[in-house]
C-alpha cells in the first residue's frame, strides 16, 4: 500500500511537445525539454516540414544540418534542474539536453543515445545514468522506475528510424538524433506516483497494474494507429483520476504562434478518456502553464 502520510505538493510545467517540468519544491527533474523550436526541413517522419507561418523570422535548417539551440528561451524558462528524464533520442525531445545539464550539474538519464548525445554535448560522465528499461533506482528525494516502452507509429506505420545516434565529435546534425529506443518513466515523489509517456505508444504488459496518481498521455493524432489506444492504456492502469494530454502541439511553430489547430485535436483524446473513465479529469495545459498538485490529491491550474 502507497504511503502518502508526507504527501507534498507537487507542480508541473508544461514545455510544449513532450516536455515538462516537475518539482516537489526541492527537486526538480525534467522530461524530454525541448524548448528550441526548429523550424525544421525534409524530415523524415511525421510531418516533413514546420508549418509554415507569415513572418517567422526563425532560420530553416535541413536534417543534414545541425539547429543551434535557443539559449535565451531555455534559460529563461529552466533556471534550475536536477535530473533530465529523456524517453527517446529524437532532436525534438533530446537536442536541448545536453545544454541544460551542462549549465545545471543535472544528472541525464536514458538509453545509450541518450547517453552519447550527452556525452556528444560535453556532458560529464558522473552526470549520465544509461538504463535499458526495467530498473527501478533510488535516488535522495524520489525513486524511478524505468518502463521498457515503443515509439508512435509515424507516417501511417510507415516509420523507419532504427539504430543509434554515434559517438561523434562536433555538433550532431538533426537526422543523426534517431529515435534510439523508448522508454516511459515512472516517478514516486512527494507521497505520489507519476507516470510520464513521451510518445504516442506503449507496451500494455509493461503497464499493466501500475496505479498512479497521475498519467500524462501523449495524445498527438498517431495515437489512432494504435489500436484501442486510450481505452486499453486507462484500463490497465485503473482508470488514473487524473490525465494530463502530453505532445499534442505542433513543434514546428515557435512559441507565441497559434496551436489552435491542434488543440481542436485534442477534443477527441477528452472524449475517449471519457468513454473508458468518466470519473477522470483531463488537463491539456498549453505551453508553460503550471499543474499543481495539493497534498489532499486536487489538481488545479496556478494562479
Amino acid at each position: 500500500m502507497r504511503d502518502t502520510r508526507n504527501t507534498r505538493e507537487l507542480r508541473f510545467t508544461h514545455f510544449g511537445a513532450a516536455g515538462w517540468s516537475i518539482t516537489d519544491g526541492e527537486t526538480v527533474i525534467l522530461l524530454d525539454p525541448y524548448l528550441s523550436r526548429v523550424r525544421f526541413q525534409g524530415r523524415r517522419y511525421g510531418p516533413h516540414d514546420a508549418t509554415d507561418i507569415p513572418n517567422d523570422p526563425r532560420p530553416v535548417v535541413r536534417l543534414d544540418e545541425s539547429a543551434p539551440n535557443d539559449t535565451a528561451t531555455i534559460d529563461r524558462h529552466v533556471p534550475k534542474a536536477d535530473y533530465i528524464l529523456l524517453s527517446h533520442s529524437h532532436f525534438n525531445h533530446a537536442m536541448d539536453m545536453p545544454y541544460i545539464a551542462r549549465r545545471t550539474g543535472a544528472v541525464v538519464i536514458g538509453t545509450e543515445s541518450t547517453c552519447n548525445i550527452a556525452a556528444n554535448g560535453g556532458v560529464p560522465d558522473e552526470q549520465i545514468h544509461a538504463v535499458r528499461g526495467g530498473e527501478d533506482y533510488e535516488y535522495k528525494t524520489f525513486s524511478l522506475k524505468v518502463i521498457p516502452s515503443l515509439h508512435s507509429a509515424l507516417s501511417c506505420k510507415l516509420y523507419k528510424d532504427f539504430g543509434t545516434v554515434p559517438q561523434k565529435d562536433g555538433p550532431l546534425q538533426l537526422d543523426e538524433f534517431v529515435e534510439g529506443g523508448t522508454l516511459a518513466y515512472q516517478i514516486r515523489i512527494g507521497g505520489r506516483e507519476i507516470l510520464l509517456f513521451g510518445s504516442m505508444n506503449y507496451i500494455e504488459r509493461e503497464v499493466e497494474g501500475l496505479r498512479p496518481d497521475v498519467v500524462f498521455v501523449a495524445s498527438a493524432p498517431p495515437r489512432l494507429e494504435i489500436h484501442a489506444y486510450t481505452e486499453r492504456l486507462l484500463r490497465s492502469l485503473g482508470r488514473p483520476r487524473l490525465v494530463v494530454a502530453t505532445h499534442w502541439d505542433d513543434q514546428g511553430l515557435p512559441f507565441g504562434a497559434s496551436q489552435d489547430k491542434a488543440l481542436a485535436q485534442t477534443d477527441a483524446f477528452i472524449r475517449e478518456v471519457k468513454a473508458v473513465s468518466p470519473d477522470s479529469e483531463v488537463f491539456v495545459p498549453p505551453h508553460f502553464q503550471t499543474l499543481v498538485l495539493d497534498a489532499s490529491g486536487t489538481m488545479r491550474v496556478a494562479s
